[in-house]
């Protein structure tokens, strides 16, 4: 196998963000160990300035991937000037690009100069092509229209592909017509880091519960897209079943959405029941998924759902919403429960997993060797060098072909 020079842009890395920039990070480190040459080019947004190089010094070195970071100079679209001179001089150098994400200036200019420079590039829209999110704005829905039509969508139509996560994300892309032939490569994990898990208790511990309290957890940012209005209800419903039930919500608080959360904890009379814990890093992460009796994860709208195979790797029983896109696979390996977007039905599920200790445990089980047999990334890695393999071979005959055509004109 050829080693190959490999590009990622992702508009943002820092963990808080998740998503995108984790996603981006493990595809890299894991091409990196199969013997290619992998660099990520994003922002240096939401780091600190003394860990970083400035664009004209080495890249951060790390994980086997060089890592470079540009200064942002208008923080709503992330413009950087120092990171499009970058790619402008570099690009051409790269054997193909990956592109995470859309409707920002770092992806959306390295389509447009991959474009311009005839190197194959793949855009993974991390599920902003959803239909949920697409019609979503913080800011003026029309510019964004603009901005796609004179950008992103030539870009998506002129990509060698577009990388799904799954099926049903493919399926509900909101994409204009002649679009590029869709790819689906599940995101993953790396199993050999879940293969011994954390001692039970640990997060427990942390939070004040003991090991009979039954234990619910929410772990993910902490966002409107997330289901929380739903999930908050229907703990109460919960709690009228199950007294002595609690409730973690973990994870970053970007956008200042817990104040809400917290306040509808207040209306339902929970609010002693449940535990705000922020984020926390890889290792705690297992020790909380370890120690939950139920992971849920009601969304709106998720385009793959990452942290619901974390949960099964770690052996959790899984109650998520039939809008995660991965819901047609836990529902086929048993590995949990899906139900609608109702309060109610999202309770007796959990309600469902806390009174049968023994089909919860099976659950569990079944999530953890599904997560072995299907989302271990060094086989999806493997699956994804030979997409980017093939793509440069189209690419390398196109241009063939367009040159022969040059000279006999």
């Amino acid at each position: 196998m050829d080693c190959l020079n490999i590009l990622h842009v992702v508009s943002i890395i820092a963990p808080r963000f998740g998503g995108a920039g984790i996603t981006s990070q493990l595809m890299a480190r894991y091409q990196s160990k199969m013997g290619h040459k992998v660099s990520i080019c994003t922002t240096n947004v939401d780091y600190p300035k003394g860990i970083l190089r400035t664009p004209t010094e080495r890249p951060v070195f790390k994980d086997g991937v060089y890592v470079w970071h540009f200064s942002v100079s208008f923080r709503p679209l992330l413009m950087s000037i120092s990171l499009w001179k970058w790619l402008r001089d570099k690009i051409f150098s790269f054997d193909i690009v990956h592109i995470h994400g859309l409707y920002r200036f770092p992806v959306t200019s390295a389509a447009c100069l991959a474009r311009r420079f005839g190197v194959p590039y793949v855009i993974m829209p991390h599920g902003s092509l959803d239909p949920f999110l697409y019609n979503q704005s913080q800011h003026n829905l029309i510019l964004k229209r603009v901005y796609e039509h004179l950008f992103d969508f030539p870009n998506l139509k002129r990509s060698a592909a577009i990388q799904y996560t799954s099926a049903e994300e493919a399926k509900r892309a909101v994409l204009p017509k002649h679009h590029s032939k869709p790819v689906i490569i599940p995101n993953g994990i790396d199993w050999e880091s879940y293969r011994t898990l954390p001692l039970k208790g640990r997060f427990r511990k942390r939070i004040g519960l003991n090991s009979q309290t039954p234990l619910v957890l929410f772990l993910g940012r902490v966002n409107f897209k997330k289901g929380l209005d739903l999930l908050i209800p229907a703990f109460g419903f919960v709690s009228q079943k199950h007294s002595d039930v609690r409730l973690a919500i973990v994870g970053p608080d970007n956008e200042g959405y817990g104040s809400k959360v917290w306040r509808w904890c207040r209306q339902q009379g929970i609010h002693d029941r449940v535990f705000f814990v922020g984020h926390l890093g890889q290792e705690k992460v297992k020790e909380a998924y370890v120690d939950a009796d139920v992971f849920v994860l009601p969304s709106y709208t998720e385009n793959f759902g990452l942290t619901v195979v974390e949960a099964m790797a770690c052996g959790s029983p899984v109650v998520i919403s039939d809008q995660v896109n991965i819901w047609r696979e836990v529902q086929a390996l048993k590995a949990g429960i899906v139900v609608g977007l109702y309060p109610r039905a999202l309770a007796d599920a959990i309600c469902q997993v806390l009174s049968d200790k023994g089909a919860a445990k099976t659950m569990g089980t079944r999530g953890r060797l599904a997560v072995k047999k299907h989302f271990d990334l060094s086989r999806i890695i493997g699956q994804q060098i030979k997409m980017y393999q093939t793509l440069i071979n189209q690419a390398n005959r196109s241009n063939k072909s367009r040159f022969r055509k040059i000279i006999i004109n």
